[in-house]
């Protein structure tokens, strides 16, 4: 219930109903028994409900449990590898045939846990992927009573044969993008066999943050060298990104030594996976879409209060439900997978006034096959020379300050040599980083006649006011005969 019983009662005693508290209490948990059942639930109750919930589903608005693992304290089943201590121990993984469907397209992964949903404390993993408009999709959820390594191990092969059961394909993810949890990254490299793991930067910097305020930093050090730390995770590529990190360290090591080395063994040897260049384009840097799903589900489902697992199963039931029938093409405003950017018109607008800009672009043949560099000078600079792209392409800078300056002072534009196909071209500069397109990209789009920006794009000014007064007579012409 959104509001607690003690609101309830005063709304309606300014309201001048005559009820005592116990009234509203009773009524209050009579609601909740007929809404969500019983307040208490055996193992032998949730594996019954498992087993109910594990047919097939006949709709594609019919929610199911995937997979389902119950495990009782006297069990003496030898064979059970993922039971790593004794007790009760329970797992389910809960779905709809359209979030799985969505699942066989994608190939990026989004793992987190979250807690205070349910009153007996089990954490509530929720796994899915994100498109090219950085919208995540849910695949579903999933409650344990651990959230260790064979959990996360459960979940993903749980995915994988619901989507092999639902749609006959193979659920094959390409990168993982999580915190740093040892338990989900372990979990995705022995079970995809893949080591392409993305270490979600918001975190990163947060920790950061703290480290600094424990170390009673000067304030403006302390911006600059969080200025740095952001300039590094704009790095298109491990090359840039090792070599900008080692005069990171030269710089700030004379005066912070202590802050150098914890970032150096933190962030820069182990959970070194969060520099945008890391997994190449179209992948994101942060887990901020699942975090903000967590958000949802704390505010707009439980409202905050800890459910009983049994009626936090209907709870979790009408979540599920909700997340599929979003994605209901049928619906009037359906959330749909997109497989390319969406580009507003701001974007356009933007790309529109570059492409008529006298900005000078170098061409160039790329390393990449059937593809086009494009040099493009940033900021307010018109043109740029062969021996400027010379010196940008080979990656040595003296100072962090010199990377800086000659990192981020030049866009490269890849281009595919197919015009029908630009959309699938790549810029370094950070708009595109963040959002998979950029107003270079569609600029040399529309320079190259690769494609064509909407009329209301073109923000071109009619002209001024006209002056007051009749207009001049026109001169008379000259006659010849």
């Amino acid at each position: 219930m959104r509001l607690k019983p003690k609101k309830i009662y005063k709304v309606l005693e300014e309201r001048n109903f005559k009820i005592t508290r116990n009234q509203v209490n009773n009524y209050l948990t009579q609601l909740r028994k007929q809404k969500f059942g019983p307040s208490s639930l055996s193992l032998g109750e949730l594996e019954s409900w498992c087993q109910e919930k594990h047919t097939g589903p006949q709709s594609d608005d019919e929610p199911f449990v995937v997979s389902f693992h119950i495990h009782y304290q006297d069990d003496s089943d030898d064979d059970d590898e993922d039971v790593v201590d004794d007790g009760n121990k329970f797992r389910f993984f809960l779905s709809f045939k359209r979030l799985l469907q969505i699942a066989s397209i994608s190939t990026k992964l989004h793992a987190d846990a979250t807690y205070k949903l349910n009153w007996q404390g089990f954490p509530v993993l929720v796994v899915g992927t994100s498109d090219c408009d950085r919208k995540f999709h849910p695949f579903g959820l999933a409650v344990c009573t651990d959230e260790k390594e064979p959990d996360f191990a459960f979940i993903f092969k749980s995915i994988s044969n619901g989507v092999n059961r639902i749609t006959g394909s193979v659920f094959t993810p390409e990168v993982l993008i999580a915190d740093g949890s040892g338990a989900i990254r372990n979990a995705f490299k022995k079970f995809f066999n893949k080591d392409k793991m993305v270490m979600c930067w918001s975190h990163i910097r947060r920790n950061v943050e703290k480290k600094l305020k424990s170390l009673k930093i000067d304030s403006k050090k302390v911006k600059e060298i969080l200025d740095d730390i952001e300039t590094l995770q704009l790095c298109e590529s491990e090359t840039v990104f090792r070599n900008a990190s080692s005069l990171f360290l030269k710089q700030w090591n004379k005066t912070e030594k202590e802050f150098t080395e914890y970032f150096e063994n933190e962030w820069l040897t182990v959970l070194d996976s969060w520099y945008e260049g890391y997994s190449g384009a179209f992948t994101p840097s942060t887990n901020n879409q699942l975090e903000a799903t967590n958000k949802v589900i704390k505010d707009e489902h439980t409202f905050r209060e800890r459910h009983t697992l049994p009626r936090f199963l209907t709870v979790a039931s009408d979540i599920v439900n909700k997340w599929s029938m979003s994605r209901n093409r049928n619906q009037t405003d359906p959330i749909v997978f997109s497989t390319e950017p969406t580009i507003p018109l701001a974007k356009w607008t933007n790309a529109y006034h570059f492409a008529k800009s006298a900005k000078s672009v170098l061409q160039l043949q790329s390393k990449r096959k059937g593809f086009t560099d494009y040099y493009i000078p940033a900021g307010d600079v018109v043109n740029i020379t062969k021996n400027e792209i010379r010196r940008y392409k080979r990656k040595q800078w003296t100072s962090f300050a010199r990377f800086k300056d000659l990192q981020f002072g030049i866009w490269k534009v890849t281009l595919p040599n197919i015009g029908s196909e630009w959309k699938n071209g790549f810029c370094n500069c950070s708009n595109f980083l963040k959002e998979y397109i950029c107003k270079h990209v569609i600029g040399m789009a529309i320079r190259l006649k690769h494609c064509k920006p909407p009329s209301i794009a073109k923000d071109v000014p009619l002209g001024g006011k006209r002056k007051r007064g009749r207009p001049r007579k026109a001169t008379q012409a000259l006659l010849i005969d």
